[in-house]
């Protein structure tokens, strides 16, 4: 059985962006940057927070250091780290290629070199962070990234 703690995985800083889980964000930007109303947002960063608690996934919202506006979610969820695998989505709301780089690196960084995955299932991957994970020993077949 695995040690590791999704919860132990926050905040993550880079150059222009700071990681943190949905519960840590107000509510009214969180609800604009999924575009939900308020109730269906609550329910969301409810059982993001559930999720990282059973230690079945981990949520990140990246908000811009210098504008604070939420710039991205990253969701790793059915989470299996005795077998090394996950599904992964990534939603980008205006960045630009360079920092979708810098947050493929990161993110490349966590599930590789930090919990380890093998398996990542994928649906509709942004190209930039699809090939970050191709370039560094991960090849695609079916939706899935699996490391060689």
């Amino acid at each position: 059985m695995s040690d590791i703690k999704m919860k132990s995985y926050r905040p993550f800083i880079t150059k222009s962006f700071f990681w943190d889980f949905p519960t840590h964000f107000n509510l009214k930007e969180v609800s604009q940057f999924l575009g939900l109303e308020i109730d269906p947002t609550t329910k969301y960063i409810s059982d993001s927070a559930k999720t990282i608690m059973r230690n079945d996934g981990i949520y990140w919202l990246l908000q811009r250091k210098h504008t604070e506006k939420i710039s991205a979610l990253i969701s790793l969820s059915d989470l299996d780290l005795d077998d090394k695998k996950a599904a992964l989505m990534v939603t980008f709301k205006d960045v630009t290629d360079a920092e979708k780089q810098e947050i493929a690196q990161r993110l490349l960084v966590f599930l590789k070199d930090q919990i380890s995955l093998q398996t990542i299932e994928i649906n509709q991957l942004d190209r930039i962070v699809q090939e970050n994970f191709t370039n560094n020993g991960y090849n695609v077949i079916n939706n899935t990234l699996k490391r060689s």
